[in-house]
C-alpha cells in the first residue's frame, strides 16, 4: 500500500470515529488532505471500499498499540491495559460509527466483529500462558475456552451494556470488568498483587 493510500484511510478512519461514517463525505477527507476527488478515486472507487480498508488499519493499529503498551509488563498489568484499551472503542463517543457501519454497511461491521474478536482471542491466551508461567494465573486454567469467553464479553457484553444503560459511568464498568476476570484467573499470588497494586492506586 502506498503513502498516500495511507493517509487517505487514516485520515477517514479518524473522521469516522469522531463523526460517524454517515456525517463523513469523500469531499471532507479529499478537502482535509488537499488532495482532488479523482485522486482519491484512482485509489477508492466508492465510499464503500475506504470504510473496508478502515477495518484492517482499525486492527492493525490496535495491535501494534498494544504491543508497545504491554510488551515490558507482567500479564496481570498487560491483561489491565489490553482490557481498557479495548473498552476505549467501545465508548460512547464511538457510537455514531460503530451504529453507521451497522447499519449502512452490515458485511463490514461483521467482518471487523470477527477480526476483533480472534485478535483479542489470541492476546488473551498469550496473556495466560505469560500469567500462568509467572505464577500469577491458576494452573488447571482451560485457555482455550477462558480465551474464546474473554473475546466474547470483550468484543459484544460492554456494548450492549452501554447501549441499554448509557448512564453507567465508563470507569465502573472498566473496574467491574476487570475484577471479575483477574479475580477469576489469579491464584493466591496473582490476588495478592493486584490487591497491592490498588492499594499503590
Amino acid at each position: 500500500m502506498d503513502q498516500l493510500s495511507q493517509h487517505i484511510i487514516q485520515s477517514a478512519y479518524s473522521k469516522f470515529m469522531q463523526f460517524g461514517i454517515r456525517s463523513v463525505s469523500i469531499d471532507d477527507i479529499c478537502n482535509e488532505l488537499r488532495i482532488s476527488k479523482k485522486t482519491f478515486y484512482r485509489i477508492f472507487s466508492k465510499k464503500e471500499d475506504l470504510v473496508e480498508a478502515t477495518i484492517g488499519f482499525q486492527v492493525s493499529f490496535l495491535a501494534e498499540k498494544f504491543e508497545k503498551m504491554y510488551r515490558h509488563k507482567n500479564a496481570i498489568d498487560a491483561l489491565i491495559v489490553i482490557i481498557k484499551e479495548v473498552k476505549k472503542h467501545s465508548h460512547p463517543d464511538c457510537t455514531a460509527y460503530y451504529y453507521d457501519l451497522e447499519k449502512y454497511y452490515p458485511s463490514i461491521f461483521n467482518r471487523l466483529k470477527e477480526r476483533k474478536s480472534e485478535w483479542i482471542r489470541l492476546s488473551f491466551e498469550k496473556n495466560l500462558r505469560q500469567g500462568i508461567e509467572e505464577g500469577f494465573y491458576r494452573q488447571d486454567l482451560d485457555i482455550e475456552l477462558s480465551s474464546m469467553f474473554h473475546a466474547v464479553q470483550l468484543n459484544n457484553s460492554y456494548k450492549d451494556i452501554l447501549n441499554h444503560h448509557p448512564k453507567i459511568p465508563v470507569k465502573r464498568m472498566n473496574d467491574f470488568y476487570i475484577d471479575m476476570i483477574v479475580r477469576l484467573i489469579t491464584n493466591e499470588k496473582g490476588l495478592k498483587y493486584v490487591e497491592e497494586q490498588i492499594l499503590k492506586d
